[in-house]
């Protein structure tokens, strides 16, 4: 199974999570660890190549950090991904303003509740 590369051998991050998806998707509730080790090397492969694509797009903007728009920009022929993006990130500050309105709420209920 030696390409000849000088691939690292990677850690195996994300086994639970493909042989999950992989039931999911219609697959044997224990699939082959050979299905499994191929499809969780093209997902490294995947991330590995977006994470690259957004460092460039960082790097031609004299930018040191990786923000949500190199990726946005490295996928914006993916229309779909892209639309999840922005669904986690409107969902993101949502969840912000709700704890902010929490925690506002309750810690006028505690300084109430002390005088």
């Amino acid at each position: 199974m030696d390409t000849g590369s000088k691939k690292r051998k990677r850690a195996n991050l994300f086994t639970n999570d493909v042989r999950a998806l992989m039931y999911a998707f219609g697959d044997v509730h224990d699939p082959d660890r050979e299905s499994v080790a191929v499809l969780e090397d093209i997902l490294s492969d995947y991330i590995v190549d977006m994470c690259h694509e957004a460092a460039r797009m960082a790097k031609t903007t004299n930018r040191n950090k990786v923000k949500v728009d190199d990726f946005k920009f490295a996928l914006r022929r993916d229309y779909k991904k892209l639309g999840r993006i922005d669904e986690l990130q409107r969902l993101s500050k949502e969840i912000q303003q709700a704890r902010k309105t929490f925690d506002d709420s309750e810690g006028k209920s505690l300084s109430r509740a002390e005088k």
